[in-house]
C-alpha cells in the first residue's frame, strides 16, 4: 500500500484501518480477510522496522527503506504523547496481526491491544482532518 496524501487526508489509510478494526473487532471488514490483514500488516511492519532502525541509528536504512521510516513517523506525529512505548507497541501488534494471519491462537487481550494501537491512530487521524481548515476559493487552481 502506497499513501501519498497528508495521512489525514488520506481516505485509503482510514478505510484499511477502518476494515482492520471491523475484523480485529470479530465483523465483517469490507474487503475480504486476506486482503485487509496483509494491508494492516504492511502498516504495522514498516513501523516497526523504521522504529528498529531509528533505536540503531541505522541512516543507511533510513536511505534505502524510506517507507518504514514514513510509516513510523506516522505512529510517532499522530500517537507519541497518548501512547506509551510505541516501538514495543508496534513490535507487539506485528507478532499478533502475523499470529492472527497465520491463524495462530491469540489472547482477546493481544487482540484489543492491537485495536486499541489502531483505533487511537485512526481517531487521530480522523480529528486532525477534521481541524484542517477547508481550501479557499483563491487556493483552487482551475485549469
Amino acid at each position: 500500500m502506497e499513501f501519498g496524501l497528508e495521512p489525514s487526508r488520506d481516505l485509503g489509510l482510514q478505510h484499511a484501518l477502518r476494515n482492520g478494526i471491523a475484523l480485529l473487532d470479530g465483523r465483517k471488514p469490507g474487503q475480504d480477510r486476506t486482503r485487509v490483514l496483509g494491508g494492516l500488516l504492511e502498516i504495522v511492519s514498516d513501523a516497526d522496522r523504521g522504529s528498529s532502525a531509528l533505536q540503531e541509528r541505522s541512516l543507511t536504512f533510513a536511505l534505502n527503506e524510506r517507507s518504514a521510516f514514513e510509516r513510523y513517523s506516522l505512529f510517532v506525529r499522530y500517537l507519541s504523547n497518548s501512547v506509551a512505548d510505541l516501538p514495543g507497541r508496534l513490535a507487539e501488534a506485528r507478532n499478533v496481526l502475523q499470529r492472527i494471519g497465520q491463524d495462530e491462537a491469540v489472547t482477546e487481550i493481544e487482540i484489543s491491544s492491537v485495536e486499541d494501537l489502531l483505533s487511537r491512530l485512526l481517531a487521530a487521524l480522523e480529528r486532525d482532518r477534521n481541524l484542517a481548515p477547508l481550501a479557499t476559493v483563491r487556493d483552487v487552481h482551475f485549469n
